[in-house]
């Protein structure tokens, strides 16, 4: 399905005007399992609860993805030149290895520290007024599909949604931490059927990562 929805999205990029679909270059396998190891290396600052590569296994369709390319964006032509349109931005691994969704040692909540260890961030979620990101969730209380992790939306910019206390293991208050998907593959799907059903329209947000989660009926 991840080549599918590559097709389709590279078809569609094509027929919109000033749009260009951005994707780096395949990895190899060996690239790809260096993964963890470069997430546990490179985030530059001290964790409350370390990072344990163990923790991350590579999802399966992840991997898939990887391999067909390792990063994907959308640009446009907007007001003032080239414009990332980042409900579509799949980062690097070296952009994931910044540990976007990663809270310094020292964060409190209400004077207990908390930590966000368990997010590994992939994408930016594409909120026009947050720095919101799509992570895998590497926690053991909920399950992906077999072979993947769940996926998890973080908007932790303006207010804690996500996180939990270091002593406890405990959710903070009210987390928002119901899973968007149960794998890459079905978010990528997702997303990409959200993204080409009209003509590209870069106003087109906060409504692209809120389909993941439609009102209750």
């Amino acid at each position: 399905m991840i080549h599918d929805d590559l097709a389709a999205l590279r078809g569609w990029s094509t027929r919109q005007p000033g749009v260009r679909l951005v994707e780096g270059p395949p990895l190899t396998d060996e690239e790809i399992d260096r993964l963890p190891d470069l997430i546990a290396d490179r985030y530059p600052y001290e964790l409350s609860v370390p990072f344990r590569p163990e923790d991350f296994p590579v999802p399966r369709s992840y991997r898939e993805f990887l391999r067909a390319c390792s990063h994907l964006r959308i640009e446009y032509q907007g007001d003032g030149g080239r414009a990332v349109y980042q409900p579509v931005n799949i980062f690097p691994p070296q952009e994931v290895a910044r540990g976007h969704a990663f809270m310094p040692g020292g964060t409190l909540y209400d004077d207990e520290e908390i930590h966000t260890t368990f997010l590994v961030a992939f994408a930016t979620a594409g909120y026009r007024a947050e720095a919101g990101h799509w992570c895998f969730y590497t926690g053991s209380d909920v399950e992906g599909r077999e072979g993947e992790l769940p996926i998890m939306s973080e908007s932790n910019d303006f207010g804690c949604d996500l996180a939990k206390f270091v002593d406890t293991g405990l959710w903070v208050p009210d987390a928002f931490n119901q899973p968007a998907t149960l794998s890459f593959e079905d978010w990528f799907h997702r997303l990409v059927r959200v993204v080409t059903r009209g003509p590209f329209d870069p106003e087109l947000t906060d409504e692209v990562p809120n389909s993941f989660y439609p009102p209750s009926a």
